[in-house]
């Protein structure tokens, strides 16, 4: 057996440090999925690159969510009321009329 297959089998971990790591691992990929995936539906290209390439355990996905994301949300309901208020169709990237 060479002694890169025997590091690769974590022999000396106890299944409770195994347990933790796979654990850690679903944490990161389901907020870094969440995150890309939302991200490049925004079609924000510098948000899904950094999302992509970096890895903070989560902390930088969620403010991307919960922070940045949240705030283009929020503009896009505000015009969806107002279209709704005025009864007026959505422009549907024309100019307005003036």
């Amino acid at each position: 057996m060479s002694s890169r297959s025997a590091s690769l089998s974590m022999p000396d971990v106890p299944a409770s440090g195994r347990a933790l790591l796979l654990a850690a691992v679903a944490w990161n990929l389901a907020w870094k999925g969440a995150s890309v995936w939302r991200a490049a539906r925004n079609g924000s290209k510098p948000w899904f690159v950094t999302l992509l390439l970096s890895n903070t355990m989560g902390v930088l996905d969620a403010i991307y969510l919960f922070g940045v994301d949240r705030r283009h949300r929020s503009e896009d309901l505000e015009e969806e009321e107002i279209l709704e208020i005025t009864g007026e169709p959505e422009q549907l990237g024309h100019p307005q009329e003036t």
